[in-house]
């Protein structure tokens, strides 16, 4: 097999051989880069202009090579923490995408290279997943803890999940001080429903004054500003054109209180987030003791 390419190959094989880059303990050689795309080489050798030639040979090697050693050193790094994807496994996966999609090795080829794919990447980036994979699992989701406080924070900087604090008002309308005074008295020995029916002249009078549940902009500015530092059970008073208006907040539901749905979904970002955060600076760490020199 490797005779066969020799000779089709426009390179000799002492030139093949040559190491273009040392990964640790790993050699890239010329072989490994030409053969990794063996048609684009082709292409690049059969440039009539020399200088063309030289630059995008030149460019062709410089990007094979820079995926090349990535590749590498994620593996150096996984396997000093003992995880490894032999080329067995590697086989085995690509057999299952062969056998699940009912295709022919030619036909995944064929359908690798309209997308500007190569079986020897498509092969690397099985190996690649498998062994992420297993990295991600065993190694950067138990260093990965997502807090109460990380909810908080992404809740506050995501507005478009248009999530609110909301408040259950119930309100009294009069339409004067003196009918004030006599609707704080009464309300002194009765509820609010009662003080509401009695008194408001709002339409939610017929309710107890019940409003229901509202968002800081759903309501003026006058009330919003009392808002702000309500609480359950509180009791604020906002002057307008209609006359005078006694609000009681019933409840309060924070924004930051999700439904489990909601709350699952935002864990699982914030936790994948984190991981890719985490995997990099992981690999950036392993990287930094990993011995990379271009010889070329």
């Amino acid at each position: 097999m490797l005779a066969l390419f020799l000779v089709q190959s426009p390179l000799n094989a002492q030139i093949i051989d040559k190491i273009l880059a040392v990964v640790g303990d790993e050699v890239i050689t010329k072989y490994e880069v030409e053969s990794f795309n063996q048609d684009r080489v082709k292409q690049i050798y059969s440039l009539e202009n020399e200088d063309k030639k030289e630059e995008t040979l030149q460019e062709y090697y410089d990007n094979v090579l820079d995926f090349l050693v990535e590749q590498y050193k994620v593996e150096i790094a996984a396997k000093r923490e003992g995880i490894e994807v032999t080329e067995a496994e590697t086989k085995a996966a690509l057999q299952d995408v062969l056998t699940k999609n009912n295709v022919s090795m030619e036909q995944l080829k064929s359908a690798l290279k309209e997308r500007g794919l190569t079986l020897s990447k498509y092969k690397w980036q099985i190996k690649m997943d498998i062994l992420k994979s297993r990295i991600m699992s065993r190694i950067i989701a138990p260093m990965v803890v997502v807090a109460n406080e990380d909810i908080r924070d992404y809740i506050d900087e995501h507005p478009e999940m248009d999530l609110a604090d909301k408040y259950e008002l119930r309100m009294v309308q009069v339409e004067n001080n003196d009918k004030f005074k006599k609707m704080k008295d009464y309300l002194e020995d009765h509820s609010f429903s009662d003080t509401a029916i009695k008194y408001s002249k709002a339409p939610s009078a017929k309710s107890g004054g019940y409003i229901g549940f509202v968002s800081p902009d759903q309501v003026a500015e006058p009330i919003q500003k009392k808002l702000e530092s309500a609480d359950t059970g509180n009791f604020f008073r906002v002057n307008n054109d209609n006359g005078i208006q006694l609000f009681k907040v019933e409840s309060f539901s924070s924004k930051y209180n999700v439904d489990n749905k909601t709350r699952k979904e935002i864990v699982s970002k914030i936790r994948e987030e984190k991981m890719k955060n985490v995997y990099e600076n992981w690999l950036k760490e392993h990287s930094e003791t990993i011995y990379v020199k271009y010889k070329y």
